[in-house]
């Protein structure tokens, strides 16, 4: 569907990451952009830079594939996989799956889905494979269990703030507690857990270990 404020050749760069993302899950590089559409990739940058002006995409320079449509929302939730280190948690690309929960909760519209990997949280009942929703527009407050950033890693913890300094703690005794700064730049609380789906699947539990495995985890 034509977005009115895009210009023609916008509108075909808009086009063309919305059908590339239909048929492969994930966007496309500058580079497969330009070799389609024939253009430079310097050309291609300047469109997305101009496109997310006019709030038509989410566009992150110098990372991979860092383009999502603000316009095209997904049916179901994004649910997160876990990402490589120096990779956005949240990027387009790091969408494993969606899930449609409307009709289960209420939430915000930017509600996200992350699976469990490890176990830093297990005697708060959460294991590996467990579905979590979570709410990124919801305040935390202190005993509720959160997904934060620390350093670029995301890790699920339980949430407690108390002079301007945060306490996340892990429902595990092996694992000490991590404590940063409210202006900790490094530091960030991307969204309070409102609810999960338990994950009994013999066969989906093993393929999510083997995954954490390979890639790290969210714990």
């Amino acid at each position: 569907m034509p977005i009115q404020s895009l210009t023609e050749r916008q509108q075909k760069v808009y086009d063309f990451v919305k059908e590339f993302l239909e048929a492969h899950g994930y966007p496309p590089t500058l580079q497969e952009m330009a070799n389609t559409l024939k253009i430079q990739p310097s050309a291609v940058r300047a469109h997305l830079l101009l496109m997310a002006k006019k709030n038509a995409l989410r566009y992150v320079p110098h990372i991979s594939r860092g383009i999502e449509l603000l316009q095209e929302r997904p049916v179901g939730i994004p649910i997160y996989g876990s990402a490589p280190a120096g990779h956005p948690f949240m990027a387009q690309d790091n969408i494993v799956d969606t899930f449609e929960l409307r009709r289960y909760i209420s939430a915000s519209d930017d509600l996200f889905g992350v699976y469990v990997r490890g176990d830093s949280m297990k005697d708060a009942q959460l294991s590996t494979g467990d579905l979590l929703f979570v709410d990124p527009k919801k305040d935390p407050r202190n005993g509720e269990i959160v997904v934060a950033a620390v350093e670029g890693e995301p890790t699920i913890k339980r949430y407690y703030k108390e002079d301007g300094t945060i306490e996340l703690r892990p429902e595990n005794k092996k694992y000490k507690p991590i404590v940063v700064n409210t202006w900790d730049e490094n530091f960030k609380i991307l969204g309070v857990v409102i609810g999960m789906i338990r994950a009994l699947d013999k066969k989906k539990l093993d393929t999510i270990a083997a995954d954490y495995q390979t890639h790290g985890r969210v714990s």
